[in-house]
């Protein structure tokens, strides 16, 4: 047996098994030489997903698994329909101590499968401006992938049968920004990466930025067009020497001439000679695609900014009466008639184009209509009006019909971004779509979130069921004070709290601001750190957190935690760490002497005849619960006793007793 036949059976033997307490694994997908990748079951949310296992074994070598731990940080920090999300992280005990990432289950196939042969220029433009979005979005929170190459894009189709290419594996990427940004693995001299796919600067070990994605997208890009890569070798030093010395050979005759210039600009050796930046790689491509449409006859959906389209008379008055998609070109007979006017001209400028215009008179019918484009930078206030109509009036067909056309256009416009959100909200089962098309929509116009409008209907729907997790991953990436109250919401729910890992990211950003302190309901939290240290990645330090805590706070509420919440047990990280291995030793011993002083307290209070001193305290522990029966989901019978009885004593209860016993009534 080989040792991939028995890293095989090893992660197999994990098929059937639950993880986290949430993720039940269902089948194994894939499996290399570090691991494993297995379709699972949310079981909470009931949502396929995959997840990422790495080797036990390789969880030991630290450049393997500070390599595995940078994907989940890096990818983490992603949020956008062109990269694979990454919603969650751990360590499966089970397993021995492996790691585990958990992402989107895609369906499809990689962008290799559909390489080997030249495709279409514009088929090439399309996926190209869906993978340079995605940098986009990446370098924009600091992230660059390090490692783009075809077998890291993935293909797969929307719900309307559209495909969506997203970028995936950023095991190897670089966070450029933020604490993370000074890692040794990044640093200077080491080279990572794949030879056919790796820029000039990183093939030398120089310290690298976002241009070297998009050096790698111009190796892909070319491929693509060409049918092949630029430089090919069996000798992966010999590629490196390629990629640092040699030109690529010419595109072909048949790529257009601005094309072909668009990918030398991406393949220049020197960084300086590259686009700045993936925005204007894409921005670049847009206005290419619109000028390469329109040479080869092709409807456009994004004619030039701030445009007339002029169509040609359709071939019955009914279809020449129907108005035009935005920014498409109108279809005749025998062909088209598409050209584009500057938006309000003036002077000498003004009555050129009104010739031009006239001229085009003997090919239009009277009631033909013309297209006014909307602005350079984004929809007209008409056009959002006539979009907020249908969506009150709850059409959404006619919303949708509305709205794609100048989605196409202009993909990344906020008030777009809002009104799509709205859109999906009003659809059985799309409402994570909607979360993640008003987070795009806050991304790209924070000052949203400053509107009354935008901000309930964001609220609403971020408190919708089964919408958890996005909107706890929404609220702290994208919103910041903003979410502060609904933060404070969930840290602070009895029922059906949290797991530790939510609750500590949200406690953590709600401690950036002072103000949140009081507000915040620390003993529930601290009892609830009890019941949960066991799920943590480090449960006897954070259960003897809990226990400093209580130590220096001593109160009755604590009780019930204290005495029903189990120890945790050593994790493999503990075991391999003394001073952890010695925490977890002394657990047991500090809460019975918690438990003891607490009760002793308790007495002490009763005997000196404090007003209901035990009574009260036994009451308040079991109303609050200590955390306890919020945790367990269990009430205690004298509570629900009371409620039932309402405090009145039993004669209360007989026929007619109101009438004879006064305190009855």
């Amino acid at each position: 047996m080989t040792e991939l036949d028995a890293l095989q059976s090893d992660l197999q033997a994990l098929v059937g098994t639950k993880i986290s307490g949430r993720y039940r694994i269902d089948a194994l997908i894939g499996v290399g030489g570090m691991g494993a990748v297995f379709r699972a079951r949310h079981l909470g949310l009931e949502r396929d997903v995959a997840i990422k296992v790495l080797h036990p074994e390789l969880t030991k070598d630290t450049e393997i698994s500070a390599r595995f731990d940078r994907e989940a940080r890096s990818a983490s920090r992603l949020d956008h329909p062109n990269c694979l999300q990454v919603t969650d992280s751990g360590t499966i005990d089970e397993s021995g101590g492996a790691k585990f990432l958990v992402m989107q289950l895609l369906e499809g196939t990689e962008l290799t499968d559909r390489l080997g042969k030249p495709l279409p220029p514009l088929t090439a433009i399309e996926y190209m401006l869906q993978i340079l979005r995605g940098l986009e979005h990446a370098h924009e929170q600091g992230v660059v992938h390090r490692d783009l190459k075809p077998e890291n894009v993935f293909v797969t189709t929307d719900h309307e049968g559209k495909e969506v290419l997203k970028i995936v594996d950023f095991g190897i990427a670089k966070i450029v920004s933020g604490a993370e940004s000074n890692d040794t693995m990044t640093q200077m001299g080491i080279v990572f990466g794949t030879p056919q796919y790796m820029s000039p600067e990183q093939a030398t070990g120089m310290d690298i930025d976002a241009r070297t994605d998009l050096y790698s997208a111009g190796i892909i890009m070319y491929e693509m067009l060409a049918g092949r890569p630029p430089f090919e070798a069996d000798d992966p030093v010999a590629l490196v020497r390629m990629q640092v010395t040699q030109e690529p050979p010419p595109l072909p005759d048949t790529v257009p001439e601005g094309l072909r210039a668009f990918v030398a600009r991406l393949l220049a050796k020197q960084r300086d000679d590259r686009f700045s930046s993936a925005r204007e790689a894409r921005e670049a491509l847009e206005a290419l695609r619109t000028e390469i449409s329109l040479a080869e006859g092709v409807p456009v959906a994004n004619l030039p900014a701030g445009s007339v389209a002029i169509p040609i008379a359709a071939a019955s008055p009914k279809s020449a009466a129907r108005p035009l998609a935005a920014g498409a070109a109108a279809m005749a007979g025998l062909g088209f008639l598409a050209w584009a006017l500057l938006a309000r001209p003036s002077g000498a400028e003004s009555h050129e184009r009104n010739a031009s215009a006239a001229a085009a008179g003997d090919y239009l019918d009277e009631d033909t209509p013309l297209l006014v484009l909307d602005d350079a930078d984004g929809p007209s206030s008409e056009r959002l009006a006539e979009i907020d109509k249908r969506l009150l009036a709850k059409d959404v067909d006619g919303a949708e019909k509305l709205l794609k056309p100048l989605l196409d256009r202009f993909p990344e416009d906020p008030q777009l971004l809002w009104r799509q959100g709205k859109w999906l909200a009003m659809q059985r089962r799309r409402g994570a779509q909607a979360l993640a098309s008003y987070g795009d929509a806050i991304e790209r116009d924070p000052t949203l979130l400053d509107d009354k409008d935008f901000y309930a209907e964001l609220m609403d729907l971020m408190k919708r069921r089964g919408l958890e997790e996005e909107a706890i991953n929404l609220a702290l990436r994208k919103m910041g004070k903003h979410a502060h109250a609904f933060l404070l919401e969930q840290v602070n729910r009895k029922k059906k709290a949290l797991s530790y890992a939510d609750r500590h990211r949200i406690l953590d950003e709600l401690r950036t601001d002072p103000a949140n302190e009081p507000l915040i309901d620390v003993k529930l939290n601290v009892a609830l750190d009890l019941w949960q240290a066991k799920d943590s990645l480090a449960p006897c330090r954070n259960y003897a957190a809990a226990l400093d805590y209580i130590e220096a706070h001593p109160d009755p509420y604590f009780l019930n935690a204290l005495q029903k919440a189990p120890l945790p047990e050593p994790s493999e990280e503990s075991k391999a760490d003394a001073d952890d291995a010695a925490i977890c030793e002394t657990l047991a011993a500090r809460r019975d002497a918690l438990i003891a002083a607490i009760e002793a307290s308790q007495a002490t209070t009763n005997g000196t005849g404090s007003e209901d001193g035990a009574q009260t305290a036994e009451a308040r522990n079991d109303e609050e619960g200590g955390a306890g029966a919020s945790a367990t989901g269990k009430t205690s019978s004298k509570r629900r006793k009371s409620k039932r009885s309402g405090g009145k004593p039993a004669k209360c209860k007989k026929f007619g007793a109101a009438l004879i016993h006064p305190e009855c009534r």
